[in-house]
């Protein structure tokens, strides 16, 4: 597992109450997770302070798994570091 999926993985369980080895790739956020739209509006915050990256709301709204989550922060990050 790539460090970004640890990383992610230990947030959700750290935000769920659950083990992380119970956060899988393809699991959803809203059926799996179970989190709301509160919810999950404050978990890409989280994502955005752990990773130091923006996800705007047009990206926001196709992310509907851990996976899609994984997948667009380390396209943001292969974007930093191509700017930089």
């Amino acid at each position: 597992m790539s460090k970004v999926f640890l990383k992610l993985q230990s947030i959700l369980a750290r935000q769920f109450s659950i083990p992380m080895d119970n956060i899988q790739p393809e699991a959803r956020f809203k059926e799996e997770l179970g989190a709301d739209s509160h919810d999950f509006f404050e978990i890409l915050q989280m994502f955005e302070e752990a990773f130091k990256i923006t996800i705007n709301s047009e990206d926001a709204v196709q992310i509907f798994t851990i996976n899609d989550a994984f997948r667009y922060i380390e396209k943001k990050l292969n974007e930093k570091v191509k700017n930089n």
